[in-house]
């Protein structure tokens, strides 16, 4: 039997540079900023859950960024 071959699309390709998980991250960072501050001035819970997300998800991509990096 031939052996399968698993071919990679742009978009995994991609995200194994560093420097694009990095802009991921300030994105993500940045848009949990907006929210939080949109929750404060509004004291919506569920801004301040979707702040929280992001910040993960952003804290998540930087570390990602940072072990590729080195």
């Amino acid at each position: 039997m031939a052996k399968r071959v698993i071919s990679r699309t742009e978009e995994q390709m991609l995200m194994q540079l560093w420097w694009v998980r990095a802009i991921i991250a300030i994105v993500f960072i940045a848009l949990a900023y907006g929210f939080a501050s949109v929750a404060i001035n509004s004291g919506s819970t569920w801004q301040y859950a979707v702040a929280i997300g992001f910040l993960w998800y952003g804290l998540k991509q930087a570390v990602r960024s940072v072990r590729l990096a080195f």
